[in-house]
C-alpha cells in the first residue's frame, strides 16, 4: 500500500501543481489510471488534511474490490 500511497499523493501533487490551469487535461491523460478516482475523491481534501485521508481512502478502496 505504501507504493499506492506514494503514487496517489503524486498524481494529486501534479494535478495541483504541473497542471494548474491545466486540470482538463491531467484529468483526460489520467482517467485510465488505477488510482484516478481515489485522487479525484481526495480533491475534495484540503492539502492539510490529505495527508490522514490518502490512506483512509485507499484503505475504502482496498475494502470494496
Amino acid at each position: 500500500m505504501e507504493k499506492q500511497l506514494k503514487e496517489a499523493l503524486k498524481l494529486r501533487f501534479m494535478y495541483y501543481n504541473i497542471y494548474e490551469n491545466k486540470e482538463d487535461i491531467w484529468h483526460e491523460k489520467y482517467k485510465g489510471h488505477d488510482l484516478y478516482s481515489i485522487v479525484v475523491k481526495s480533491l475534495e481534501y484540503d492539502f492539510k488534511e490529505i495527508a490522514l485521508m490518502m490512506p483512509k481512502l485507499l484503505e475504502e478502496n482496498e475494502k470494496n474490490l
